[in-house]
């Protein structure tokens, strides 16, 4: 029996050819996700660390949920319940909002930010106070003021113990992309699903999206592992 009938290599090269493209989908997604994701966390971090009445338990109930569902269950309930809220605040008359003009890809934006921030909110939380007092204090009794004893002492040695979990965090985010082809936005897998299926290749189809996502991988590992050399020269120089 021939052995191609199995496993046919020139498949893989043609599944490359044909999920390539959907590689800019992927990419977006996972920036576009972990860059609101960060503003988002960065907001919900300060509540936590300055201890803001209420809020900052709104913000620790947000990471407390976020972080508990799974990916696709949470972007199923963006995915449904955002018409529902925003039905709901049309009719209260509490503001309009055209819900059919949201687009699928939209929606699996908000569900990954959602997902996102609450981990990276905890991260920054933890790299704050990672940050010894007393070198907070020493900031402030030599004449410091708030925003510059953040920004010469509490950012830099914050970044170096922040940068490694949220590569870590980025990684996740970009193999998470994954799941969005439920609900009908096409990335590098939901390409790969549909190649496979109009060629009856499965395996093929599948090596040829992990190639492409362990090159993603492989290259954001090499970018945020110079970012880390970076920023510990940066820390000892300051601290020199």
């Amino acid at each position: 029996m021939n052995s191609t009938a199995f496993f046919d290599p020139s498949y893989i090269v043609s599944g490359l050819v044909y999920i390539f493209p959907y590689l800019k989908v992927t990419l977006g997604l996972t920036v576009s996700s972990v860059c609101l994701g960060t503003f988002l966390a960065l907001f919900c971090a300060f509540l936590e660390i300055r201890r803001v009445p209420l809020l900052k338990e709104l913000a620790a109930l947000y990471v407390l949920i976020c972080r508990s569902l799974p990916n696709m269950v949470l972007l199923y309930l963006v995915y449904y319940g955002l018409p529902i809220f925003v039905m709901a605040m049309d009719q209260e008359g509490v503001f309009h909002f055209p819900v059919e003009k949201v687009t699928a890809l939209q929606v699996a934006v908000v569900g990954l930010t959602l997902h996102t921030g609450a981990y990276l909110t905890e991260i920054f939380r933890a790299a704050y106070e990672a940050v010894p007092e007393g070198q907070k204090e020493a900031a402030k009794s030599i004449g410091m003021t708030g925003l510059q004893a953040f920004f010469r002492v509490i950012f830099p040695q914050a970044v170096t113990v922040a940068l490694p979990m949220f590569a870590n965090q980025f990684l996740s985010t970009m193999k998470s992309t994954s799941i969005v082809f439920v609900i009908t936005v096409v990335e590098l897998f939901g390409a790969a699903k549909l190649f496979s299926e109009d060629s009856m290749r499965y395996f093929e189809a599948y090596m040829a999206v992990a190639i492409l996502y362990w090159l993603m991988g492989v290259g954001f590992e090499f970018i945020f592992g110079k970012m880390e050399g970076r920023s510990n020269r940066f820390r000892k120089g300051n601290l020199a």
